[in-house]
């Protein structure tokens, strides 16, 4: 069996801006550098509230010119179609939910299979390479792909890669994306976390000099003027169960020093999670109401903090 994983990520779905203005409508509403995305540049990003707290956070893939695919988990789709409904009446764009399939691949084979099946396969973080069925872009992390496939095309395209690929569960993209360091916003932190938080800087996920957008004025005078304390780190902890987001992470003496944002199995034993967690207390932190002690893991980039 070839050394890759395929999964059908179906807690992720797709809002498509179609038109004109697609790219100008995005730009106004969200972190995302919209001027940096084409197609064959793709983007993470978010949009923040008022008080610059993200409500969803997406992948942004351009397929074709001037077709705008959002990928972000479903329970926000109806929240990001309504907020963005209300704005868009007064460009020249659309706003749908495409029937389109959303699956992830990982694995060291994923280049020579995707190649082999479609006849291309994105080798640089962000870039995306599309056909009419499908468009593949390279994500995040190591060996780690999203496709996009239209409706009439999955059967065909699932048959070709589950014939070269072990079919996995949501459980092990998640794991990848904590290895990543890239942290989704879920129903369950919708409109608690700034992006700084986050690392979305990290993650070419905000912009701070592409001009006004909802939030931005927290978000950039957090940048520019303040000092971020706290921000997303990679633990392990030895436990059959997986914590719930946003389970409390406490220091030594019982209090609260940070939050679970993403928790994955490494097996049945262990878990791998993403906390927001004061940085001066990563060392010596504990899980949860049991008091777990957390081990610190890498993060594959280095957070830079103003002092």
């Amino acid at each position: 069996m070839s050394a890759l994983q395929i999964i059908r990520l179906t807690n992720e779905s797709v809002l498509n801006i179609q038109g004109i203005d697609a790219h100008k409508f995005l730009q106004g509403q969200t972190t995302t550098d919209f001027k940096e995305l084409n197609a064959e540049q793709s983007r993470l990003g978010a949009y923040a509230n008022l008080k610059g707290r993200i409500v969803f956070s997406f992948r942004a893939v351009e397929w074709p010119t001037q077709s705008l695919y959002l990928v972000m988990d479903s329970e926000l789709l109806a929240t990001a179609k309504n907020t963005f409904q209300k704005y868009i009446v007064f460009s020249k764009a659309q706003i749908s939910t495409p029937d389109v399939a959303v699956l992830g691949i990982v694995g060291v084979d994923g280049a020579t299979v995707l190649k082999t099946l479609f006849g291309f396969c994105p080798a640089t973080i962000n870039q995306t390479q599309s056909n009419e069925q499908i468009s593949i872009t390279r994500v995040h992390g190591e060996h780690r792909w999203l496709v996009l496939v239209q409706a009439d095309a999955l059967e065909e395209v699932w048959a070709k890669l589950s014939t070269q690929a072990q079919i996995s569960t949501m459980n092990e993209w998640r794991a990848a994306q904590i290895a990543a360091g890239e942290s989704p916003i879920l129903a369950e932190t919708s409109e608690l976390y700034q992006p700084q938080e986050l690392n979305f800087l990290n993650l070419q996920a905000i912009s701070y000099n592409k001009g006004c957008y909802t939030g931005q004025e927290i978000i950039a005078r957090l940048y520019f003027r303040g000092k971020l304390k706290q921000w997303v780190h990679r633990f392990s902890v030895n436990s059959s169960v997986l914590p719930a987001l946003n389970s409390a992470i406490y220091d030594e003496t019982g209090r609260n020093q940070g939050h679970v944002v993403l928790a994955a199995h490494t097996n049945s034993q262990a878990v791998e999670l993403l906390a927001i967690v004061r940085h001066e207390y990563v060392s010596t932190v504990f899980l949860g109401e049991e008091k777990l002690p957390l081990t610190l893991l890498n993060l594959p980039y280095t957070v830079e903090v103003k002092e």
